[in-house]
């Protein structure tokens, strides 16, 4: 997914200084920290990637928990657009928010201390930061490397999690063809269909400051030669799997686009869904398609595929 969410252990000023923003000489990211009840969790963090959020930081704190986004310093209206759609959202309107600015260098350092521990997904993947590494692989993974930046997409979300079990079993049980991942953000998934034996992967992400953290991270994992990257859909193009880890309302949006690039028989993936909102994202699929599995890992949901033939 272009935009992702990650859950972090609350600590003491876990990013510096809210109550001592720097001037705006230098400044990159404006840092909002939402504060709302659990409950309301995952519908206030689909709102915030709905807004433009690249992604994500969640804090539990016991009843409350801490949403951390970042957007570019000239974005001054976000705060007060987010405050209100929060406001409407959360049970009761709790919401508390708080915003500091941040320079480039600050931000990545507060990635860094948050980084997310390696893991082993499915049967294949070791997924971590390129700074766990090197790192004993006895069991012969396939090893996908990331320095994540303004991008997110490591693994941990349940829906990036659940779009790599499938398509290692999918890549893996059928004859090689072309994979097409849509909102690549840091690149993970088109990274592992490329390792997993696509022969040929295009990625597609709308955020030049992601696509360019995506393309690196190709390169670190020397499969920059094997992905293309696009700002657009590709226009004519079909692939034998489809991958598409964003929002509900943006698969909505893009249903006869993405439809219309998969192929008859073609593999495609549906995810960063809520709960509450895969029906209605099956309704504007399932004339072309069947479903074959949903997976749900807590609030969200992912969908597997496959396009009829006729």
């Amino acid at each position: 997914m272009g935009a992702m969410i990650f859950r972090v252990g609350v600590e003491p000023c876990p990013v510096p200084c809210y109550n001592r923003p720097m001037s705006t000489e230098g400044a990159h990211w404006r840092e909002i920290k939402a504060t709302v009840p659990a409950e309301d969790e995952a519908r206030a963090a689909a709102f915030l990637i709905e807004q433009g959020a690249g992604g994500v930081w969640v804090e539990s704190n016991g009843a409350l928990v801490h949403l951390h986004v970042f957007f570019p310093v000239q974005e001054e209206g976000r705060v007060a657009a987010i405050r209100k759609g929060l406001r409407r959202l959360v049970s009761k309107g709790k919401v508390a928010l708080l915003t500091a600015l941040r320079p480039e260098e600050a931000w990545q350092t507060a990635w860094q201390k948050h980084s997310v521990p390696v893991q082993r997904i499915g049967k294949r993947l070791l997924i971590g930061a390129t700074w766990h590494f090197p790192l004993a692989n006895r069991s012969g993974r396939e090893v996908i490397r990331l320095t994540p930046g303004m991008a997110f997409g490591t693994g941990t979300h349940a829906t990036t999690k659940s779009c790599l079990i499938l398509l290692e079993k999918r890549i893996g049980e059928e004859e090689r063809g072309r994979l097409l991942d849509i909102g690549t953000g840091s690149g993970i998934l088109a990274i592992a269909g490329a390792k997993l034996g696509a022969i040929g992967v295009t990625a597609v992400e709308v955020d030049p400051v992601a696509l360019a953290v995506a393309r690196g991270n190709a390169r670190i994992n020397g499969v920059a030669s094997k992905i293309v990257f696009r700002e657009t859909l590709p226009s004519r193009s079909r692939y034998w799997w489809v991958v598409a880890n964003v929002t509900a309302p943006v698969l909505i949006e893009l249903s006869e686009a993405v439809t219309d690039r998969v192929g008859p028989g073609g593999t495609l993936i549906l995810s960063g869904i809520l709960a509450s909102e895969w029906r209605g994202v099956l309704l504007r699929y399932r004339e072309r398609f069947t479903l074959v599995r949903r997976i749900q890992r807590g609030e969200w949901i992912t969908l597997l595929l496959e396009k009829r033939k006729k």
